[in-house]
């Protein structure tokens, strides 16, 4: 888990939370109004709002994913990669009671992991759903 989590404000622009992304080298950012976090947004949401934006300065208020999906601090790695499969998400935020402390992502457990269904998590994942055609992208011996 990362415990320094960078996070945007709601009023943040695209052009505020790609420089968080850049000078941070990550591709997710939690969202607070005031004190509460109140969404995500990733690289990928990025990318495919690009499309719809005028002004890389308008606010990233209507392009937030607002589901947050939590884990205890307590989860076990079984419990977070369940998480992620069945919300077909890389990242987590953590939680300690009510306090957010982290961020726990499929890149954290591959590193400190062995686990045998990590590859069975990567699959529900990274399915891609193309138009009529539904198939996965094969890298070496596992799909992503």
């Amino acid at each position: 888990m990362s415990s320094k989590i960078i996070f945007g404000s709601i009023d943040s622009s695209f052009k505020d939370i790609s420089r968080l992304m850049k000078d941070n080298n990550i591709g997710f950012i939690p969202i607070k109004d005031k004190d509460n976090y109140v969404g995500v947004i990733t690289d990928r949401d990025i990318c495919i709002s690009l499309a719809e934006l005028n002004n890389l300065n308008d606010s990233i208020k209507s392009y937030i994913t607002n589901n947050i999906v939590y884990i205890d601090v307590n989860s076990s790695v079984d419990e977070a990669l369940k998480t992620m499969s069945k919300y077909k998400i890389k990242r987590l935020l953590v939680k300690d009671k009510d306090n957010t402390i982290g961020v726990l992502s499929l890149s954290d457990i591959l590193n400190y992991s062995n686990e045998e269904n990590i590859i069975s998590t990567f699959k529900t994942i990274f399915y891609i759903h193309d138009n009529k055609h539904e198939r996965c992208a094969e890298v070496d011996e596992f799909y992503l």
